[in-house]
């Protein structure tokens, strides 16, 4: 009887590793794919960041915004009054992969519009406190090929129960970029967890998914992984505040693949004075960004 207890205790718990491995393996594919996508951040060609003012773009070095060599020498200028954007072409365009355009006036909120020429899209991005022209490359020299991002081990022990508690008034955070900008951010709560009976704490924003997004930095920053810490999701509390926070699903920000990004930096309060060997770890290949550079 004992040894049927103990096979039933091991296949329960083999089958539970099998499980969690899985959804890992499946979360893993996700992100990779993801990176590889048309909004995905492989493909980047270019940041060119923007304030009010009066701006030429085109492939020539006299240009304001210098564009890749496959661009006319003299493509146009872009003008920016308040939150009123202005393209004015030397060269057809195309607005929205469909429509040949020369001149086109639009307000920042409108998020859907950008502009196609051959295998590159550009459209103005805004990040708080940062607004840029982000440019891609559909056809980027770097998209065949294979992309290695290297995991810890999967760790059972680093997933936790955690307690959001939500704040009585929503608090605003001020928070750094990897380009030295300052942006204000809402921060609706604070998510508690212990690691060893030692409680920690960190401070998500909410994703447009309703998800709840963390930068956190640990002291495995700047050896096993990246300098500038990592982002990491969580599902929404549940009626009790119950969260699930699972670090293997840790990943890097875009600026680890390409430099044509503006990545949050880890707050003070989301510094864990721990070691957090799950997730991803540090990035050691080509910048996709190089080609571009």
């Amino acid at each position: 009887m004992k040894i049927k207890i103990l096979l039933f205790l091991l296949l329960t718990i083999s089958c539970s590793d099998s499980s969690f491995n899985r959804e890992l393996d499946e979360w893993k594919s996700k992100r990779y794919n993801a990176l590889f996508a048309k909004d995905g951040y492989l493909n980047l060609a270019g940041l060119f960041l923007l304030e009010s003012g009066s701006y030429t773009i085109g492939s020539s070095d006299l240009n304001d915004f210098v564009f890749p060599s496959a661009f006319p020498e003299q493509l146009g200028v872009i003008n920016v009054i308040d939150s009123i954007i202005s393209f004015n072409y030397l060269t057809s365009v195309n607005y929205k992969d469909s429509i040949p355009v020369g001149n086109f006036s639009y307000h920042l909120k409108d998020k859907s519009v950008f502009f196609s020429w051959k295998n590159f899209h550009w459209y103005i991005h805004s990040d708080p406190g940062v607004m840029s022209i982000r440019l891609r490359d559909l056809d980027h020299p770097m998209l065949n090929d294979k992309l290695k991002i290297d995991f810890f081990h999967p760790n059972k022990r680093l997933v936790f129960n955690g307690k959001f508690i939500k704040y009585d008034l929503i608090k605003s955070r001020q928070t750094n970029n990897i380009i030295g900008a300052t942006f204000s951010e809402q921060i609706p709560g604070v998510i508690k967890f212990k690691i060893k009976n030692k409680e920690f704490s960190l401070e998500p924003t909410i994703a447009p998914s309703g998800n709840l997004f963390i930068v956190f930095a640990d002291e495995t920053n700047g050896k096993e992984t990246y300098g500038g810490g990592r982002f990491l999701y969580v599902n929404p509390p549940d009626n009790n505040g119950n969260v699930l926070i699972n670090f293997n699903k840790a990943y890097n920000p875009p600026c680890v693949f390409s430099s044509f990004t503006t990545c949050p930096l880890p707050s003070v309060v989301n510094t864990l004075d721990i070691s957090i060997n799950a997730g991803e770890k540090m990035y050691n290949g080509k910048l996709y960004s190089s080609i571009y550079e």
